[in-house]
């Protein structure tokens, strides 16, 4: 179970190891679309073995990035340059034929460009004219059994180019050289890095230390309204939950005009201190909002911070709070998605998204209508944005269920007790019990935190829809 528990640890950046594996990000070729990875293991390896992800937390599909790798080759003690084979089955995995040799290091290149033209627009590293953001589990891999071993990573690049990482906030970043920590292989895939002159960073005092990064291609963003979002966010979910896990969070917000045209939506994602938002141009914030505008639109930004509680430091079933090779197939969605949209609509009273709930669980195609709610969560976890009628049909179930039951909790309980208090103890119940819950278990856990029998209202929101 210990490795299901990496979350309790990979969140902090290590303040220093006498061992690291020590990465190399390089981009300073600005007629490239690629950039260059360097990883050297503690120690000198014969059988080595590359690995990169196919399964992001919270991105529910499957993930081809090792389709962008190339000219991936190990290096011996001596320089000699030895190429790496895919495995035979098409595996995200590589291996040196030659296992007579100390292998010292590995160097592969990632070509982004390829890459931006066959992923979904929030599922790929970019490269513009001064500018290259990085989602760091596009392009960095591991060596098999090195991915709970200390970190050190440096980003090379242009002299006059400024660096952000998520894992190192700093309102003036370092330029051309920066080398940061991580707890581990998985810490560093969780953080964004943005590097050149064209992004914007501004620091703003809130309950933590709170950084909005900002690119955007065509002019630069308005970025006040975005930190008021990301201060009462905080605020709101301080006090729902009792404490902010994290010690500083990054706002990341790209705005880049698509070199593909693309019919997908704008999603987002959640990271343990920091989100990533994704968009074309089309609505760039160039002039302060009104207040009514600030808070309709503060719902997204809320609920990706929310994550940072739920599900990436309290989940259960096959989920996983850090990349896998493998894709799992994850009967709770409506949980993780669902339950964190219901905050939204629970601290902000904004009935009208209610409404939204309804319309996707409703008026959807009458295919995912007849499908119950375990089935929808187990195709969505490989579609959930590919068909995003599925992503909002099951993220919409656990909405309403989490309404009708904080109804009822506040009706038997006379409103001593709510559903803030069920969240709250699902919260704290993993660090608790240093371990993720079963599904056998969630139904007697939600119980037991509200004092109310909630079993008939969960298994019938088990069942397909009318």
């Amino acid at each position: 179970m210990a490795r299901h528990l990496i979350i309790f640890s990979l969140f902090f950046c290590s303040n220093a190891s006498f061992s690291q594996v020590n990465y190399t990000l390089i981009y300073n070729d600005s007629s490239s679309k690629s950039v260059k990875i360097i990883i050297q293991p503690l120690t000198v390896e014969k059988k080595i073995n590359l690995v990169m992800p196919r399964s992001v937390p919270g991105g529910y599909q499957i993930y081809a990035y090792d389709n962008y790798l190339e000219n991936i080759y190990a290096f011996t003690r001596s320089g000699e340059k030895l190429p790496m084979k895919k495995n035979e089955a098409d595996g995200p995995r590589w291996y040196c034929e030659d296992s007579s040799q100390e292998i010292v290091r590995l160097e592969y290149e990632v070509n982004l460009d390829k890459m931006e033209k066959q992923q979904l627009p929030g599922d790929a590293s970019i490269i513009r004219s001064g500018f290259a953001g990085f989602l760091n589990y596009t392009v960095f891999g591991w060596i098999d059994g090195t991915q709970e071993q200390p970190v050190q990573c440096t980003v090379n690049t242009f002299d006059s180019w400024p660096v952000f990482t998520t894992l190192r906030p700093k309102a003036s970043p370092e330029k051309k050289v920066v080398t940061f920590t991580a707890n581990n292989y998985y810490a560093l895939a969780d953080g964004q890095i943005f590097i050149g002159p064209r992004f914007q960073v501004k620091e703003y005092k809130a309950l933590a230390p709170l950084f909005v990064v900002s690119y955007c291609q065509v002019g630069d963003e308005y970025l006040d309204d975005y930190a008021e979002q990301g201060i009462i966010s905080m605020g709101i979910l301080k006090d729902y939950f009792g404490e902010l896990p994290f010690p500083s969070y990054s706002i990341m917000l790209r705005k880049a005009i698509p070199i593909e045209p693309s019919n997908a939506p704008s999603l987002a994602l959640e990271h343990l201190q920091s989100a990533t938002f994704f968009g074309d141009t089309s609505n760039w914030r160039s002039a302060p909002m009104n207040k009514e505008k600030m808070m309709r639109t503060i719902t997204t930004y809320l609920h990706h911070m929310a994550h940072a509680f739920i599900p990436l430091r309290c989940y259960g079933d096959a989920y996983r709070p850090y990349v896998q090779e493998i894709p799992p197939i994850i009967n709770n969605i409506w949980f993780n998605e669902g339950f964190m949209w219901f905050l939204p609509y629970d601290t902000l009273k904004m009935e009208r998204m209610k409404n939204f709930f309804y319309e996707d669980v409703y008026k959807t195609s009458a295919i995912i209508k007849k499908m119950p709610l375990q089935q929808l969560s187990q195709i969505a976890s490989t579609m959930y944005g590919i068909d995003f009628r599925l992503g909002e049909a099951v993220f919409s179930r656990g909405a309403l269920m989490a309404i009708e039951m904080n109804n009822y909790i506040k009706e038997k309980t006379h409103g001593r007790k709510s559903m803030k208090d069920v969240m709250r103890y699902l919260y704290n119940w993993p660090k608790e019990n240093h371990r993720a819950f079963t599904m056998e278990e969630f139904p007697l856990l939600i119980n037991k935190a509200s004092g109310v029998d909630l079993s008939k209202i969960y298994n019938r929101w088990q069942l397909p829809v009318n």
